[in-house]
């Protein structure tokens, strides 16, 4: 028989490629080229030969021999061995044997034990190791502008903006679909999010440092250096937090699985993350 991938390879197959909104459509999540097949296996093989593909990753996702082949292949290499270990027996003379005992000159077979197998690196469902899967998304539009200014007690920030990008890693076990959460699930809450935030300024209403009051129209702020702010509602988001910053932001979008980390970044190689395990 073939080589075959067992149902753990292919749940690990299905956490590395994208399903499209249209029907039929998956992506590499590697190389992002689309693979025109619906068959895991052929998932499975693009995952193996793309460049980009981490080498851990394409261990896990190699095929194994059916049992039937193994087996097969497992009788030819021991008839193999014990051909090809049958000792050398010399011919002895009759003194030989005077002084020495006696030595059977049939061939007799030697036990060759074969190396032992490195353990597999395949981290298969079920298996005991400390397994961890992992779902990351970090995509172009996961971002969104806002203006804020941390403010607590004895001190405040001058108002100011940050082009915010958003990132999410889920942790959890592998549903009976195969999957911790759908990608497309992930990218969904995050836009809706993200078209929350942007343009806005965001207010921080658990202040402990801010005096926050409103009319019919605007969002009144006075600091406690008594400077004094007014935003049109509409311009603002108000957010359930102490201060503004990308810690907190964090926790706002968190939503619990098993465990979550969120990443908020204020500029290229600049973030927080929140990670919280259930």
């Amino acid at each position: 028989m073939g080589k075959e991938l067992t149902l753990e390879q292919k749940a690990i197959v299905k956490m590395y490629v994208t399903r499209g909104i249209s029907e039929g459509i998956v992506k590499c999540c590697y190389c992002d080229k689309e693979i025109s097949s619906r068959n895991v296996d052929r998932w499975a093989s693009h995952l193996r030969g793309c460049a980009k593909t981490p080498e851990d990753v394409k261990v896990q996702i190699q095929p194994f021999r059916s049992n039937s082949s193994t087996t097969s292949g497992s009788s030819t290499s021991d008839q193999f061995v014990s051909q090809s270990v049958k000792p050398e027996v010399q011919q002895t003379t009759a003194a030989d044997i005077a002084v020495v005992p006696a030595v059977s000159t049939a061939p007799t077979n030697v036990i060759v034990v074969a190396p032992s197998r490195m353990p597999s690196t395949r981290n298969s469902m079920g298996s005991g190791y400390n397994e961890v899967f992992k779902v990351h998304v970090s995509k172009d539009y996961m971002k969104f502008n806002a203006a804020h200014f941390i403010a607590y007690k004895g001190f405040r920030e001058k108002l100011h903006g940050h082009n915010y990008r958003l990132a999410v890693t889920i942790t959890g076990q592998i549903g009976p679909d195969g999957y911790v959460v759908d990608f497309g699930e992930i990218k969904k809450i995050s836009r809706v999010i993200c078209k929350d935030l942007n343009e806005s300024f965001l207010v921080p209403m658990n202040s402990d440092a801010l005096k926050i009051t409103f009319d019919s129209t605007n969002v009144h702020i006075i600091t406690e250096d008594m400077a004094e702010f007014s935003f049109p509602k509409s311009d603002c988001s108000l957010l359930p937090i102490m201060h503004s910053s990308a810690e907190e932001l964090a926790i706002y979008i968190e939503r619990g699985v098993c465990k979550i980390e969120v990443s908020i970044s204020e500029a290229h190689q600049q973030f927080a993350s929140y990670e919280r395990t259930i």
